[in-house]
């Protein structure tokens, strides 16, 4: 093998074992999950004491969401971009990998079950949200997330905006 093949090599088996471990803490928490009757599940791993998230309030959060099987769909967090080795370089000479402003309130812009976790949590606190197909994108999906895909996102509320 060449050193770019070595290179190619090293980086999926990097990826692979971040995987496993990722699955392997999300069944760990799956099982102390709380459900809410929409179906979503949450589990909070770090408890914060700032203000409460609420359907008039606008926050700012840190999110990872992943696929069931692991694969990092998208991050704020530039060290995870980076452990999975997908730091976009326009996001990042932009300064994308940032807290993202987050409007709560049911008719935002938002995925359903993504909002509905938020409104659970409040400033400081960290949880591990278990989105079902039917509160992420659906029966059809998107163009990057396909049909019927339960979504996992790991968010950190950092602030309350307004």
């Amino acid at each position: 093998f060449n050193e770019k093949e070595m290179k190619i090599m090293e980086a999926a088996k990097k990826t692979a074992s971040l995987k496993h471990k990722t699955i392997e803490k999300f069944e760990k928490q799956r099982i102390k999950a709380i459900q809410t009757l929409s179906g979503l599940k949450y589990f909070i791993s770090e408890k914060g004491n700032g203000e409460k998230v609420s359907k008039t309030k606008i926050a700012k959060v840190n999110y990872t969401v992943y696929f069931e099987d692991g694969a990092l769909l998208d991050t704020s967090v530039l060290n995870i971009a980076e452990a999975y080795g997908l730091v976009d370089p326009n996001r990042l000479a932009s300064g994308a990998y940032q807290p993202i402003t987050a409007d709560v309130k049911k008719d935002a812009p938002m995925i359903e079950g993504f909002k509905e976790g938020l409104r659970l949590l409040k400033v400081g606190d960290k949880a591990t949200l278990f989105l079902p197909y039917k509160l992420a994108y659906g029966e059809d999906g998107n163009r990057m997330i396909p049909s019927r895909s339960n979504l996992i996102f790991e968010i950190e509320v950092v602030s309350i905006v307004k």
